[in-house]
């Protein structure tokens, strides 16, 4: 036993332990009443910086995800219109296929026309008005062009592409901002009467009846591309959306196991924080008593 009195060694070391067991007891009460192992930079630095970047990470997954669902919608949008003029093309079709047999009178023509004529506007209306969120889908602004073999510009093409044309429209369905794998642009034809080359058609007479027919084969033809084009590029998003709820949900796992805390583990911590912590300042309250048992030789 020390027999000094300027210096308590023992009083010392108990401190020591008292205040380990202190911040011992702090941390695993500071973890059990928040839920999180890392609740300063300094509980696990290397841990915080990499659960930060998974923190960021899965950010970017969530709202990369809405974003591919607004697409679906803008999509979905764009294919219910062109399921309405599908409507009116075949049936203009029908009607033009009535108007070419050669039994109709001219006012049977002129009556089908009526008709065929009020169809084509009707169309025409659809196109030029189907729109989300203020963007004009079906009326050719999206629509992108390509060169006819004749080195002449043609313009109804559907497109996907990783650089913008400037009628394109961006998809930006990613974490990061890579072109080609976080985002890309597509292009949606035209399906306005002018795009679709029916715009000057009339079943006025046999003549313009069968060649009403024709163009209005490949109009359908042409719109069925582009209805293909949107219900292939929604199953496309449909994907891209699952890819991210699975990545994000690894990526969440990941993060959790650095930054929660174990329950059972920091019960076990505090309990055993909390022992010490009732040991340490009885043992200090011993030590400080030396002293006093030191005295006794000079009394």
């Amino acid at each position: 036993m020390s027999t000094r009195i300027n210096h308590n060694l023992l009083s010392l070391g108990a401190q020591r332990s008292v205040w380990t067991a202190q911040n011992d007891l702090d941390s695993a009460v500071q973890r059990l009443s928040s839920g999180l192992r890392i609740n300063y930079a300094w509980d696990d630095p290397t841990g915080l910086g990499i659960s930060e970047r998974l923190r960021s990470s899965i950010s970017g997954m969530v709202e990369a995800e809405k974003n591919a669902n607004y697409n679906i919608n803008m999509l979905q949008t764009a294919e219910g219109a062109l399921a309405v003029i599908d409507e009116k093309l075949i049936r203009m079709r029908a009607i033009a296929i009535q108007a070419a047999n050669g039994v109709l009178t001219t006012l049977d023509r002129a009556v089908a026309n009526v008709e065929f004529q009020q169809l084509k506007s009707e169309m025409d209306r659809i196109a030029r008005t189907a729109n989300y969120n203020g963007f004009y889908l079906l009326d050719g602004s999206h629509q992108s062009a390509t060169l006819n073999t004749d080195n002449t510009l043609a313009l109804g093409y559907n497109a996907v592409r990783t650089a913008a044309d400037g009628a394109a429209i961006k998809f930006h369905i990613g974490e990061s901002n890579q072109e080609g794998r976080d985002y890309y642009y597509i292009n949606v034809a035209g399906m306005t009467a002018e795009d679709l080359g029916v715009a000057g058609l009339d079943v006025a007479n046999t003549a313009s009846a069968q060649s009403a027919i024709e163009t209005l084969i490949d109009a359908i033809n042409s719109k069925d591309t582009t209805r293909t084009f949107l219900g292939s590029m929604v199953s496309r998003l449909q994907n891209t959306i699952l890819n991210l709820k699975i990545a994000r949900e690894n990526a969440t796992a990941s993060e959790s196991q650095i930054r929660d805390a174990d329950f059972a583990e920091e019960m076990s911590n505090f309990t055993r924080a909390q022992i010490l912590m009732q040991t340490g300042v009885s043992m200090l309250g011993q030590a400080n008593q030396i002293p006093n048992i030191v005295a006794q030789l000079v009394g």
